[in-house]
């Protein structure tokens, strides 16, 4: 699988270098801070605070 892995402060997308495999999710978190809202791309579907939300998905650049 193809994941993007970004922050918000990375100017672009790129490939995860083959950190994902073919059972692992990709995911999108979202959340807002005192300086704005915040996203972040990656690997895997992990658990998170309340206030952050996520989604998670099982195709190639899915979290795009």
């Amino acid at each position: 699988r193809i994941c993007l892995n970004q922050q918000q402060s990375t100017p672009e997308d790129q490939p995860t270098n083959g950190q994902c495999y073919i059972k692992t999710d990709c995911q999108n978190k979202t959340w807002n801070t005192h300086r704005g809202s915040r996203t972040d791309r990656g690997c895997g579907c992990p658990k998170v605070k309340p206030g952050i939300n996520l989604r998670c998905c099982k195709t190639d650049k899915c979290n795009e």
